[in-house]
């Protein structure tokens, strides 16, 4: 699989890009942006139709701007910023923006543009869970990691859900039954399933499905890891593709269900700010059954 990789940075500016001091910066703006679209391994970059991002309200405070671009390599992108015009421009920051600025990078699929949304999810997760494979900063060095949709019917879905209910079904305590089946339907409508992939090995996976009768609650579903990923954020940066995925397919509310002796997935869901609610459909009355719900903003 062909990736590129995904940054974004986030710096507040000391004065609205129409003040006397911030004009150092907006004069340099089109003539940086024009060097970076014709860089060497320059792919895609976020901007309006007056040619830049400043515009974009993706932060309350309205001087927090964002510059969130595509390059085929980290290399490229490295080039490219410390090197040249940028490079001059670069160093001149401290003139324009305040101290912090916030930086995520992250591996797509070629020919896949992020979100801003998809970008600040990055974010959140460096800020919760520090620098991965899912999100790190300039610098760093993690295996590639992407996670992506697939059918059920993709060749690497099949081997890890019979590991998921070989687990499951080893790990159940007498008398309780804590997962269900995934129909290709329900993935189709209404869900979706993810398969991530570290250094092109598929090695974690999971899905969401509509739940019947509450069409804008989705339910988180068929999590798994494989043993020896374990430890690597893999299960976490699943469950943040999942809910990000789900908020942008309009659910307002994401649930699910495990076991309330698997702790491990307990606390990771917890995290995530799932808290326990009432058990709703099959899990009614399920022994040693454990649900959980979140609230998408």
């Amino acid at each position: 699989m062909q990736l590129h990789l995904a940054q974004l940075n986030v710096a507040t500016l000391h004065q609205p890009m129409d003040h006397p001091a911030t004009a150092g910066f907006a004069d340099g703006l089109a003539p940086v942006n024009a060097l970076g679209e014709a860089a060497p391994g320059f792919v895609w970059r976020l901007q309006t139709e007056d040619g830049d991002a400043t515009s974009i309200s993706a932060f309350p405070n309205p001087l927090t701007i964002v510059n969130l671009t595509v390059w085929e390599s980290g290399a490229a992108l490295r080039e490219f910023v410390y090197r040249g015009m940028h490079r001059d421009f670069f160093r001149r920051r401290a003139e324009w923006f305040e101290a912090g600025s916030l930086t995520a990078m992250w591996w797509v699929p070629a020919g896949t543009t992020p979100t801003v949304d998809d970008a600040k999810a990055r974010l959140d997760f460096i800020e919760r869970f520090g620098p991965s494979a899912y999100a790190f900063e300039m610098g760093q060095q993690f295996p590639q990691l992407v996670v992506v949709r697939r059918e059920l019917d993709h060749p690497d879905v099949g081997p890890m859900l019979e590991q998921l209910n070989r687990e499951l079904l080893d790990s159940e305590p007498e008398g309780g039954t804590c997962f269900h089946s995934l129909s290709e339907q329900e993935v189709q409508q209404g869900g979706a399933f993810f398969v991530a992939y570290l250094d092109d090995a598929p090695v974690a996976c999971g899905a969401y499905r509509r739940i019947p009768g509450a069409p804008d609650a989705a339910e988180i579903k068929r999590m798994w890891a494989h043993p020896d990923a374990r430890g690597s954020k893999l299960g976490a940066a699943v469950l943040a593709t999942l809910v990000q995925a789900a908020r942008a397919d309009g659910y307002q509310q994401v649930k699910l269900e495990t076991g309330e002796h698997l702790t491990a997935a307990v606390g990771l869901y917890t995290t995530f700010g799932f808290t326990a609610c009432e058990p709703w459909g099959e899990y009614v009355g399920v022994a040693h059954s454990y649900t959980m719900s979140k609230q998408l903003q």
